[in-house]
């Protein structure tokens, strides 16, 4: 039988402070360095759907099923996802960059954050709209908010999820990508 042991950590000398304070151009540019899936994130607020791209998703738990996104508290969206308590996820496909950037609000043709320029499948009453075409969808419910810098992270339990085998569109350096293996087929 194996006994789960706490692990001991010794906190009795100081943390040194790092020689030169790490800038914010430098942190921006390593950042910029991270590859990151692309989700467009949806929610109701003040009687509209609301919707936002973002590249800060990340799987927290499998039991329970957990996932975290970071929002900018000065948003709209920010504050819809708390006031709710409910989002969608939905990770866009390879082939959807277009759908990032409307609702990253720079769209090369069309309006920004127009719902249009996707099809979204009715899910029942209540519940948030699928997105069409993406690698995964889910509907989350927020566990926990924690405001950290200039952004809120979001916990949240996934209480429904619908995948397909799609490749996932990711965001590396300022550009779309997608991830590839040397035995996949394309989707």
């Amino acid at each position: 039988m194996i006994e789960a042991v706490r692990p001991h950590v010794a906190c009795e000398a100081a943390v040194p402070a790092p020689a030169q304070p790490v800038s914010r151009d430098s942190f921006l540019s390593a950042m910029r360095q991270t590859a990151s899936p692309v989700c467009v994130l949806t929610t109701h607020g003040d009687g509209q759907r609301m919707a936002l791209t973002v590249s800060s998703f990340l799987s927290v738990s499998a039991d329970p099923p957990l996932i975290s996104v970071c929002i900018n508290r000065n948003s709209r969206m920010c504050t819809a996802m708390t006031e709710s308590g409910v989002f969608g996820v939905h990770m866009l496909s390879d082939d959807q960059s277009h759908i990032a950037d409307c609702f990253a609000g720079r769209p090369k043709t069309g309006e920004a954050y127009d719902f249009s320029c996707v099809e979204w499948l009715d899910q029942g009453e209540g519940r948030e709209p699928a997105m069409s075409g993406g690698a995964m969808s889910a509907e989350c419910s927020v566990v926990s908010a924690t405001d950290a810098g200039t952004h809120r992270l979001f916990i949240a339990a996934v209480t429904r999820l619908s995948t397909n085998d799609k490749r996932p569109l990711l965001y590396w350096n300022r550009l779309y990508g997608f991830p590839t293996h040397p035995n996949a087929e394309r989707a």
